[in-house]
C-alpha cells in the first residue's frame, strides 16, 4: 500500500505545533563566535490500518555575521494493513521505509532599521515507489522597529510515483507561493495574515487504490488542482506567564473542496522552566465534486477517486505538549546542557472519514552549543 504524504513529518509538527525544524540558536555578535544546535525527535501517528515511526534529527548553525546553516535526516516507518502482499490472500502487515534529507542556507541582512533574511532550502525524500524533491526560496522583511514583518516564499515540487507490482504512476510537478505579515498590535497582542496558492500537475492517485466501474480499476482522478489557504492568527499575552493563541484557516481548491479549521492553544509557563500547552483543532471539508463512494457507471467519462480524504467529514482534535528547560544542570558537570530543551506531545483525534480516529505523538530535546 503506498501513502500519499508529500512532507508527512511537517504535517505532524504542525498539528503538535512543535517542530524538528525550529530554530531559536542565536550567534553571539559580542564576542565574534557562531552558535549551533542539534535537535532529536521521535514522532508517532496511529490509526486504525497504519502506524508510523518518524525518528528525525537536525542540526543548525548561525555566524555572528547573520549567516544561517542546517541540515537534517528522518525516516518514516510505516506500517500499514495490506491484503495478500504475500500472495496468499490473506491480509497481512507491509512494513515500508521512506528517508528523507534536508539542507538549507540562509543570509540574515543588516539594514539599520530593518533587517532582511533570505533563506534556500530543499528536501529531497525516496522510499520504495515514490521520489520527491521540493526546493525553495523563502525571504522576509522586518521593519517599522521591528514590530511588521513581511514574507514572501516560493517553492517547487518534482515528485515520481511508480508502483511496484504494475506500470501505473507518473511524474507530478508544482509549486507554492506564499505571502505573510505579521504585527504587533500593541504591548500584549500580535496579529498575523498568510495566503498560500498551490498547483499540482500530474500523477495524483493512488496507484494501488481502486474504484468500481463496475469492475475494479484503478482510482483516476484530475491531473491538476489549484489549492488557496488563507490564516489568521491572533496571540495575546494574558499576564506575565500565559498566551492566548486563536488560529483560523480557510481552504478552497479546484476540485471544489472547501475546509474551514478554526484553532486555540493555550500557552501556560509553571515556574521558571516548565510551559504547558493545551490545544484544540477542529476540521470540517466538502468533498470532491467528482467523489462518489468509490463506485462509477461503466459510461463514466470523468475523473475518478476512492480516497478517504476526498469525502466529506469532520475532526476534532485534542491534545497537550509540555517543554522543559534543563537549567538545573548549571554549574554541574553538565553545564553545558543547562538550556537544552525536553518536550512532549500527544494529541487525539476523532475523525468521520474511513481512516477513522488516530493518535500523534512526539518526544524530543533539543540541545545548544
Amino acid at each position: 500500500m503506498q501513502l500519499r504524504r508529500v512532507g508527512l513529518l511537517a504535517a505532524l509538527v504542525s498539528c503538535l505545533g512543535l517542530g524538528y525544524l525550529s530554530t531559536t540558536a542565536q550567534a553571539d555578535e559580542v564576542t565574534g563566535t557562531w552558535s549551533a544546535s542539534v535537535e532529536g525527535r521521535g514522532n508517532y501517528y496511529w490509526e486504525t490500518s497504519t502506524r508510523v515511526l518518524v525518528p528525525a534529527v537536525q542540526v543548525r548553525a548561525d555566524s555572528p555575521g547573520g549567516l544561517h546553516l542546517g541540515a537534517g535526516y528522518l525516516v518514516d516507518v510505516i506500517t500499514s494493513a495490506s491484503i495478500a502482499q504475500t500472495g496468499g490472500g490473506s491480509d497481512t502487515e507491509f512494513t515500508e521505509l521512506r528517508h528523507g534529507v534536508n539542507a538549507l542556507v540562509g543570509q540574515t541582512f543588516d539594514l539599520g532599521s530593518s533587517q532582511l533574511e533570505l533563506t534556500l532550502s530543499g528536501v529531497f525524500s525516496t522510499e520504495p515507489d515514490y521520489t520527491s524533491y521540493v526546493y525553495g526560496l523563502e525571504s522576509s522583511l522586518t521593519f517599522n522597529e521591528k514590530s511588521t514583518r513581511v514574507s514572501l516564499s516560493l517553492s517547487g515540487l518534482k515528485d515520481d510515483v511508480r508502483a511496484t507490482n504494475s506500470d501505473l504512476g507518473g511524474p507530478l510537478d508544482g509549486f507554492k507561493l506564499g505571502v505573510g505579515i505579521e504585527q504587533t498590535l500593541n504591548e500584549v497582542m500580535v496579529a498575523s495574515l498568510s495566503y498560500q496558492f498551490g498547483y499540482l500537475d500530474g500523477y495524483l492517485g493512488n496507484p494501488y487504490r481502486s474504484v468500481l466501474r463496475p469492475a475494479p480499476v484503478a482510482e483516476s482522478p484530475e491531473e491538476t488542482r489549484a489549492r488557496h489557504n488563507l490564516t489568521a492568527r491572533v496571540s495575546w499575552a494574558l499576564g506575565t506567564s500565559t498566551a492566548l493563541h486563536v488560529l483560523l484557516t480557510g481552504y478552497t481548491d479546484s476540485w471544489e473542496i472547501r475546509a474551514l479549521t478554526p484553532e486555540v492553544r493555550f500557552y501556560q509557563q509553571l515556574g521558571r522552566d516548565f510551559i504547558l500547552r493545551p490545544h484544540y483543532r477542529f476540521y470540517a471539508q466538502t468533498k470532491a465534486w467528482f467523489e462518489t463512494g468509490g463506485v462509477y457507471p461503466s459510461d463514466w467519462t470523468g475523473p475518478t477517486t476512492n480516497d478517504p480524504k476526498m469525502t466529506e467529514f469532520t475532526t476534532h482534535t485534542l491534545g497537550l505538549s509540555a517543554e522543559y528547560r534543563l537549567s538545573f544542570l548549571a554549574n554541574s558537570a553538565l553545564d553545558f546542557a543547562r538550556d537544552a530543551l525536553l518536550d512532549l506531545s500527544f494529541s487525539r483525534y476523532w475523525s468521520t472519514n474511513s481512516f477513522g480516529n488516530g493518535i500523534i505523538g512526539t518526544l524530543g530535546g533539543k540541545l545548544f552549543f
